[in-house]
């Protein structure tokens, strides 16, 4: 199962992982991308090429004598980027153009106007465009009939008030005695770092021995753990399930539980220091000015179709083979070895309010897609009843597109997982990636509803 924030994220070589030990049934929760990362790409029509800009670039690496420092792989030289100006605009009419000049507006607009692509579905494309752009990729979307909403004037400006609104809450008293309780310091009123969240793993391990066991299963490009045992939807998850494991009913105390909250720790490090809105991992590519695949492009179903880009300095580079990347790696190992057993796997994103299953990768369902849309009609009527936010629950190819080598459709595909979801946690587009954190708390019980719901279904 997975997660969320910034809705935003494990990379292999040896990872940890959190397991809640019961009988028999197995369930996967998996936090994958959360944050979105930005960058600007230019397309230099005189010379056939793509300029990347310092959020994308290859750098300097200051080295020091602990491989887990986490200063180790930050940029001596670099200042976080900054999006003033940027604005986040959803375009409508996008398959017009696609049928007609038979290339994604998604790689024409990031390309050549160096937008960043947030969410792209079948009615909409949502893309924050710079500041120098602007001009140029709203005329070249009226000369195409495609008309533009600006969800956010200033995406810096969301940023910002994220994160004072983070610390304002966490200096309040109840803020204050969350910490408190917990010696990680993790609560739930803000985002936390990566050795937050790896403290609160061992946390919990320490608390709760005898049913809960700490994997690392792999490490990142960059050196750091991929962990399975809990940012803020997964965690919280995980908080629910063991504070009162003994009073849980059976089909929760009955099953074995995996929790990653985070498959992509260099790329989450990298947003909250560098680049808020990067989305890929961290690895060298090739192309000698950027880094980073796509995690989510990357496992070996439909890894050529639709919905990914070979270009190393797209957002949705998809690597340069199926499972090239370490972390994708780490998460086929882990679950394959576990695959008899394993009756679902879910993994949360941001943003959408959005509860789909595979198929993704070819516009087909799958054969019990019936049993898996009562599942998630259960569910988003469960949060609509709770929180009064609407969900919508359909097949994925259906609301977001063809779109291949996602970890969902290879678990659907090559372990036989029969439970199996990708849930878009809040919102619908107005804040997007930039989640305020006042919101965190909610969101997090939506992702648990889904959690509770698929597990009584398995039982």
């Amino acid at each position: 199962m997975k997660t969320s924030r910034d809705r935003r994220k494990c990379n292999f070589s040896r990872s940890t992982a959190t397991t809640l030990k019961s009988p028999s049934t197995v369930l996967f929760i998996l936090v994958t991308v959360i944050t979105y990362r930005t960058y600007a790409l230019d397309f230099n029509e005189e010379n056939d090429q793509f300029i990347a800009n310092t959020g994308n670039e290859k750098k300097l690496f200051a080295p020091t004598t602990n491989v887990n420092d986490a200063t180790r792989y930050l940029d001596v030289n670099a200042s976080p980027i900054h999006y003033d100006g940027t604005q986040l605009w959803r375009i409508y009419n996008i398959t017009n153009y696609i049928d007609e000049n038979l290339i994604p507006l998604a790689d024409v607009l990031e390309y050549k106007f160096g937008g960043n692509v947030w969410k792209a579905n079948v009615k909409f494309l949502d893309v924050s465009i710079t500041k120098d752009h602007l001009k140029g990729a709203r005329q070249f979307l009226k000369q195409n009939h495609m008309p533009v909403e600006i969800l956010n004037e200033n995406v810096q400006k969301l940023i910002d008030d994220e994160a004072a609104m983070g610390v304002n809450l966490t200096s309040s008293d109840f803020g204050k005695r969350t910490r408190k309780s917990t010696a990680s310091g993790m609560h739930f009123k803000d985002y936390h770092d990566l050795d937050t969240i790896y403290s609160f793993m061992r946390e919990i391990r320490g608390k709760y021995p005898n049913i809960c066991r700490l994997y690392s299963i792999g490490k990142t490009v960059e050196g750091r753990d991929l962990k399975v045992l809990s940012p803020a939807t997964v965690t919280f998850i995980l908080y629910k399930l063991l504070a009162n494991w003994t009073d849980q009913p059976d089909y929760i105390r009955h099953k074995t539980w995996y929790i990653m909250p985070v498959m992509n720790p260099d790329g989450y490090e990298y947003s909250r220091r560098e680049n808020r809105l990067w989305r890929k991992n961290r690895s060298p590519s090739t192309h000698e000015q950027c880094y980073g695949v796509d995690l989510n492009r990357n496992f070996d179903i439909g890894w050529e179709s639709y919905g990914s880009s070979t270009h190393p300095c797209s957002d949705t580079y998809r690597g340069h083979s199926p499972a090239s990347e370490l972390e994708t790696q780490a998460v086929v190992k882990f679950l394959t070895k576990r695959k008899f057993n394993l009756h679902s796997y879910l993994t949360f994103h941001s943003y959408g309010q959005l509860m789909v299953y595979p198929w993704a990768y070819r516009a087909v369902k799958v054969k019990d897609a019936n049993i898996l849309q009562r599942v998630a009609n259960t569910a988003v009527q469960r949060i609509a009843k709770k929180t009064r936010q609407n969900y919508r629950a359909a097949v994925t190819y259906e609301v977001l597109g063809i779109a291949g080598g996602g970890s969902d459709d290879w678990c659907r595909a090559a372990l036989g997982t029969p439970y199996v979801y990708t849930v878009e946690l809040r919102d619908r587009g107005h804040y997007g990636f930039i989640l305020p954190p006042d919101q965190i708390l909610e969101t997090a019980l939506e992702g648990y509803i889904i959690v509770d719901t698929v597990a009584q279904a398995i039982n």
